[in-house]
């Protein structure tokens, strides 16, 4: 009897009542209606939507390749891999022209934009967009008047063309608010000066600098302004087409790449986003791809290896090995906005890696060996260059000697004296004189107008060393030092300043290329920055030049005010080559007339 009772509450608790049984048919059969209900939602959707011009393109070349290898016959040509044609995007239409034209905006800087934060302040960074093209600029923490001084280049089919450039606030957390933006017009051929254009919000204004040019599209001048010198197709474009073993593969299926990239890499990894997206990263030749098809949402990244500058390991949550990978200023237009860092950089995270160290090590060399290829195209491109040259000189002037000169002439390269990369336009402006009479009254090793400028800006210790020629930068280059006056609260009374200076003619004298490297040593984090700046002078008529100056702030070492070293730098500096540039024409005048004195040349206080 007892044996019995035990075994009955055994069943009972082992067996599920009617009520819970109920209750779990119940619940299975609205979980199976719920998963019918999306298939179905899912395949009307895809039936009723258009199909991807490059899945359609690829599902027929491929269906196109089977047929050809099946008879025997040769594959037929694929897109993009026939001769060295280039189809040229503009906005979403898609044409062959044999002309484009290249816009470049050069984004200074902006002013009194809306405070974003609790404590009225932003992070704004700007995309520049043209059609489906767009590029993304550093963020700037904390700042309402924040100063890029970038440029980007952006393609367009034909004019006139629309630029937008919308300012947005970073943010991590919340929706990333729009500050403000502007749509200018590009209707003809022409170069603007640094226009305040007025933003679509209760305040703000951002300054511009945009130029357009019309060029072949076949041309390599084409490439090297709208893709830059390092483009990942250039090579493509002037070699010969090499037979591929594999076939298409994702790669290809989500992207308009041409059908000559392999996937070399396949990993699974995440995105940092808002959250992570999951999703399979392939590396090949020339780009890095990431997809992800999460909650029926499609993410797709396309990053040329030519705009990774660096790649680093890092953590995500702390304990998630991830891989961090920082992009060259102005880089964009890789399918999603990039994530900013608090220095401004542009960045994206991948995490999540089954391992991540091998993942590092693949694109560690996919990008050696992308750097190395370019380096290799440079020298065949180079040696090249010196044959031809080589055979015209044997051909002109048959004597041997000055052949072998002319051709050791032509392998010199000089290393740049100051970093382009960095410049910003300041102003242009004529100077009363040739490039040679400002040499040699401003520059010379007589002329004394340096003594008297720094001398009425009551700077001290003035030690300038004689120009003498370089080897390395070409030209001629001397060192200047002093000490100059510091207004700044943070600052000492005073600091030591070194400045070298750089003076190269062209071969007829009529161009100077004026150079200068500025460095004070004693200023809070003095030795992170340096002060470059160049003077261009141009010969218009027998008594004048035009004079454009550019400077702009090389930062050696990475540092948390950055930002705020970059613009108030500028924005000082700026003042200083202006007055430079008026004392230096009213010195001139007066040296003509009369003679130079000490009295001549009056600085007054910065406002």
């Amino acid at each position: 009897m007892a044996v019995g009772t035990h075994c009955s509450w055994l069943l009972r608790s082992l067996l599920p009542s009617l009520w819970e049984a109920e209750v779990a048919i119940s619940a299975v059969a609205l979980l199976a209606a719920a998963v019918a209900l999306l298939l179905v939602l899912d395949e009307t959707a895809s039936a009723t939507s258009p199909s991807s011009p490059t899945t359609k393109s690829y599902d027929r070349d491929r269906r196109g390749r089977m047929r050809g290898s099946a008879k025997g016959s040769k594959p037929a040509a694929e897109p993009g891999c026939a001769g060295d044609e280039i189809t040229l995007v503009a906005g979403s239409s898609r044409s062959r022209s044999t002309t484009a034209y290249v816009i470049k905006v050069e984004l200074v800087s902006a002013k009194y934009l809306i405070g974003a934060n609790l404590n009225g302040t932003s992070e704004p960074y700007a995309v520049i967009s043209l059609g489906e093209q767009k590029r993304f600029s550093p963020m700037v923490p904390s700042s309402r008047n924040p100063v890029w001084g970038e440029a980007f280049s952006l393609l367009a089919g034909e004019l006139p063309a629309e630029v937008t450039i919308t300012v947005y606030d970073w943010d991590n957390v919340c929706k990333r608010k729009v500050i403000g933006s502007v749509t200018v017009a590009i209707l003809a051929q022409d170069e603007t000066g640094a226009v305040w254009y007025d933003l679509d919000s209760r305040s703000g204004q951002i300054c511009l600098r945009i130029s357009s040019k019309k060029v072949p599209s076949t041309s390599d001048s084409f490439f090297k302004q709208y893709t830059g010198a390092k483009s990942q197709r250039k090579m493509i474009l002037t070699r010969q087409r090499l037979a591929m073993t594999e076939d298409s593969g994702p790669l290809h299926a989500i992207t308009e790449f041409p059908h000559d990239q392999i996937v070399q890499h396949s990993y699974s990894c995440a995105l940092e986003r808002s959250f992570l997206r999951y999703g399979r990263m392939c590396i090949s030749a020339w780009h890095l791809c990431f997809q992800s098809h999460v909650f029926s949402k499609q993410l797709n990244v396309i990053i040329p290896l030519q705009d990774i500058y660096e790649i680093r390991r890092s953590q995500h949550s702390l304990i998630n090995p991830a891989i961090t990978i920082v992009l060259h200023t102005g880089a964009g237009d890789h399918g999603v906005p990039p994530l900013c860092c608090h220095n401004g950089s542009i960045r994206y995270k991948f995490t999540s890696f089954w391992n991540r160290n091998r993942t590092f090590r693949a694109l560690e060399t996919a990008l050696q060996s992308y750097r190395a290829t370019l380096e290799a195209e440079k020298q065949v491109s180079a040696h090249l260059l010196l044959k031809g040259e080589s055979m015209n000189v044997i051909r002109s002037r048959p004597d041997n000697i000055k052949t072998e000169d002319r051709r050791i002439g032509l392998t010199i390269t000089f290393q740049p004296f100051i970093n382009e990369h960095v410049l910003v336009d300041i102003t242009s402006n004529t100077f009363p004189g040739t490039p040679e009479k400002f040499f040699t009254v401003i520059l010379g090793e007589d002329a004394m107008f340096f003594q008297q400028y720094r001398n009425a800006r009551k700077d001290t210790d003035l030690k300038l060393s004689k120009w003498h020629v370089s080897d390395e930068y070409g030209g001629n280059v001397r060192e200047v030092t002093f000490r100059s006056l510091c207004h700044s609260p943070l600052c000492p009374p005073d600091t030591a300043v070194t400045e070298l200076q750089h003076a190269s003619f062209s071969n007829d004298k009529r161009n100077l290329i004026y150079e200068t490297k500025q460095q004070a040593h004693d200023v809070p984090f003095g030795s992170y920055f340096e002060i470059h700046c160049r003077w261009s002078l141009r010969t218009t008529s027998s008594s004048t030049c035009q004079v454009d100056i550019k400077i702009g702030v090389n930062m050696k070492k990475w540092c948390i005010l950055q930002s705020k070293i970059k613009s108030g730098a500028t924005d000082e500096y700026r003042r200083e080559v202006c007055k430079i540039l008026e004392a230096a024409s009213d010195y001139t005048v007066k040296a003509e007339s009369n003679g130079p004195a000490r009295e001549d040349i009056v600085v007054t206080s910065s406002a």
